[in-house]
């Protein structure tokens, strides 16, 4: 392994508890933190990780999976993707809301630049227009994740529970997923 400096970005999250960790798909390496976590103890947190993130950033380089556009559409069209990328979560979330029985308010479909989907605590969801690539397992595990958390607005165990409901190797469909990138 290198014995290079790390090269890493911190984001503060005013509700977070822990430090994490978190390599993306570009293999760029961020540090979410606490807003009371001092720089130092980063620092040093990320010194006795720096085996492990730099294993991990390999692994991503050899295992990482690009999605495949459908015939006919560009990957990197969002204007000629959004309306087909709508239709689709529609339906897939007509499908799910009527086993969970919950209302959400707006769908939208963006380009968002590290998530999936999201969900407001006003019950609007939003999901990345590149869903539409992705097999229909991993744009099912996003769609049903982000429609829990109309109930649940967090990732406790409560909200897994839920989740396992319709999907229940969600575990394994996460993991598949974050191999890929957005």
């Amino acid at each position: 392994m290198s014995s290079l400096p790390l090269s890493y970005t911190i984001r503060r999250h005013p509700r977070a508890k822990n430090v994490r960790i978190l390599i993306k798909p570009d293999a760029s390496v961020v540090v979410s933190a606490p807003k009371r976590v001092s720089k130092k103890f980063i620092d040093t947190f990320v010194t006795t990780q720096q085996t492990w993130v730099r294993e991990q950033i390999e692994k991503l380089k050899t295992t990482s999976h690009r999605w495949e556009a459908p015939h006919g559409v560009l990957q990197d069209s969002y204007q000629s993707c959004k309306a087909r990328a709508l239709q689709f979560v529609h339906e897939r979330l007509r499908h799910y809301s009527e086993h969970y029985g919950y209302e959400y308010q707006r769908v939208s479909i963006k380009k968002m630049s590290s998530r999936w989907g999201s969900c407001s605590s006003e019950g609007n969801l939003s999901f990345h227009y590149r869903l539409l690539f992705l097999p229909l397992e991993l744009a099912d595990y996003v769609i049903v994740h982000e429609l829990c958390h109309l109930k649940e607005l967090n990732h406790s165990q409560r909200f897994w529970r839920q989740v396992r409901e319709t999907v229940p190797d969600y575990r394994k469909r996460k993991y598949v997923l974050d191999r890929y990138s957005i």
